[in-house]
């Protein structure tokens, strides 16, 4: 990274430091300035260590261009894992902290001070982002998706996007999608989306009037394989012929003056091209200066099949009605950095949670087994005991309830090898630091303990079933061959199966009412699978035609077999009983 790079994003840190500096001196009381600045020092000396070399017989100009060029003194691994961590943990607190602070009733004078942060925050993270991307897929470290998805839907969903960035109404955005091109393919849409936002987004910085053209066509078809072709075209200003053969090289961008202008690491285009080249695409630019550039690449796609598309829940949530679910909900959070354990005090109180902060593991565990804890949040890089250590201890405790307790770990980086450790513990999911107020929220409600279903629910699954059905008829032989012959595990899976069917109940019992077909639909694709385990194949139909009325948006339909479910599980669950019985006295 050159010299000019590094000074971008000093000058970004300079500009942050004087937005933090005005707003606590003016608005914030001494206490809450004090905090904002703290969070913001420790965010500001971990960037700047990253920068500087340690050597002290350097100037600064020469530190700064030894640590980010020379990759033999840093590894790109260790730069990734300092950036991740010690970079992201307190730009988490300054953005998470103006984030509650939008939430005050501040005069419209203290509301633009407090976007004025969140911008240049995001601008930081975001070139952090970038460093870190790049990192990644130059050194091999990034994973690629072969999934099933909507290619229209994702194209119209990029070009929406991208609309909300144009601040000009004399440029149009057209797509054009060819007729031959597919509706369903197999591939990495996440992947796509990206290449394609960088690309249109790059258009869009350079573009005064005209228009911005992505297309889309079938360039190869061979069976079940096609080749697509995407070109993106715009009346821009267009790049020199002295500069388009570098375009795509890391840190470079067409003009000296592009970053001071537009911002950015100038890896944009370099990490596009990487994640192309190793999808074994290609990638083509062509421009003429004053009329405009054309950058054209292919992917090659599998054929998809709509019956494995992914089912896609609601987006948007419901605000208010999360803060009324969360209500009383008991959260442990194990966090070493006080600054963040203030603020996610803070943040979960104001939803009416009742939160338990600054715990080992000897007095979490203690806790656990005094209160009925909804969840607990652990931060994975902690000194002496780490996250992993502590949900391993949790795990492992002899009290069912303790070690059943859902776990979401929270940390500033994240590495496919985490991903394994926490899957082989069993932590139930992740969230990434910095997050915004409504990822923390979705992912409490998503897995907290659904403490009141019994409570709520149980009596409806106390009816009496007026006769055996075919719904009714369970086996558990298989299974337990499934578990090795050990009963201890067969019970255990029987238990979560049972605590499965009380979410699935609270979850329609919540959602008919609404006629919210994608979620029920969600809920009992989730608990088919549970049937076929227990070899209940005539339950296992009925919720796989409910799941697929839901898809054809025939909620009455949908009612009637919820009913029936509702008339037939209570026998079920006693053929259950019965037959666990017999086989632990065997």
């Amino acid at each position: 990274m050159s010299i000019s790079k590094t000074t971008d994003l000093l000058g970004q840190l300079s500009q942050l430091e004087r937005s933090v500096g005005e707003f606590s001196f003016e608005e914030l009381s001494a206490d809450e300035a004090k905090a904002l600045k703290k969070s913001f020092n420790t965010f500001k000396s971990s960037l700047e260590s990253k920068i500087y070399s340690p050597s002290q017989n350097n100037t600064i100009s020469e530190k700064a261009e030894s640590v980010v060029v020379d990759k033999q003194e840093v590894s790109q691994k260790q730069f990734m894992t300092h950036v991740s961590h010690e970079i992201r943990t307190p730009l988490n607190s300054i953005i998470g902290y103006a984030n509650l602070l939008k939430e005050e009733e501040l005069t419209s004078n203290q509301h633009r001070k407090v976007e004025a942060i969140q911008f240049a925050s995001n601008t930081l993270l975001k070139l952090i982002n970038e460093v870190l991307d790049y990192s990644k897929i130059s050194s091999g470290n990034t994973s690629f998706e072969s999934i099933d998805f909507k290619l229209h839907g994702l194209l119209n969903d990029v070009m929406f996007l991208c609309e909300t960035l144009l601040v000009d109404s004399q440029v149009d955005l057209i797509i054009d999608i060819d007729e031959n091109v597919p509706k369903i393919i197999k591939g990495d849409p996440s992947k796509l989306s990206q290449v394609l936002l960088n690309l249109v987004g790059n258009s869009i910085k350079f573009v005064n009037h005209g228009f911005i053209k992505l297309g889309v066509f079938v360039k190869e078809l061979n069976e079940n394989d096609y080749v697509l072709e995407f070109s993106i075209i715009d009346t821009g200003i267009g790049i020199s012929k002295e500069k388009i053969n570098s375009i795509f090289e890391r840190y470079s961008q067409a003009e000296k003056d592009t970053y001071i202008k537009y911002g950015g690491t100038g890896l944009g285009l370099s990490i596009t091209k990487e994640i192309i080249e190793k999808q074994n695409g290609e990638i083509n630019i062509s421009s003429v200066v004053g009329k405009g550039t054309t950058v054209s690449f292919t992917l090659p796609f599998s054929k998809g099949d709509l019956n494995s598309l992914p089912i896609e829940q609601e987006k948007n949530l419901d605000v208010e009605e999360a803060k009324k679910l969360l209500k009383g909900a008991e959260i442990m959070v194990f966090e070493d950095n006080l600054m963040n354990q203030h603020l996610i005090l803070e943040q979960l109180t104001k939803w009416g949670c009742n939160v338990h902060t600054n715990v080992t593991l000897e007095k979490g565990l203690t806790i656990l087994a005094a209160k009925n804890i909804d969840l607990i949040l652990m931060d994975l890089k902690m000194p002496n005991l780490n996250g992993f250590e502590v949900s391993k201890a949790i795990r492992s405790n002899e009290n069912a309830f303790i070690r059943n307790t859902p776990i979401v770990a929270f940390s500033a980086d994240f590495t496919e090898q985490d991903g394994k450790d926490c899957e082989s513990i069993g932590i139930n999911d992740f969230l990434l630091k910095p997050y915004t107020l409504n990822d923390l929220m979705s992912i409490i409600l998503k897995n907290k303990r659904k403490n009141k279903l019994t409570e709520e629910f149980g009596p409806i699954l106390q009816k009496q079933m007026i006769e055996p059905k075919e719904t009714t008829v369970v086996d558990l032989n298989s299974l337990l061959d499934d578990c090795f012959g050990e009963l201890e595990m067969l019970n255990e899976l029987i238990k979560l199966f049972k605590t499965n069917v009380l979410e699935f109940i609270g979850n329609v019992t919540i959602h008919i009412k609404t006629d919210n077909l994608v979620e029920i639909a969600f809920s009992a694709h989730k608990l088919k699978a549970s049937f076929a385990m227990l070899k209940a194949n005539g339950m296992r139909n009925l919720i796989v035609e409910l799941e697929a009325n839901c898809k054809a948006n025939e909620p009455s339909k949908v009612k009637e077999l919820y009913e029936l479910f509702l008339n037939d599980y209570p026998l079920l669950e006693n053929n259950l009983n019965i037959d666990l019985e017999r086989l632990n006295k065997q």
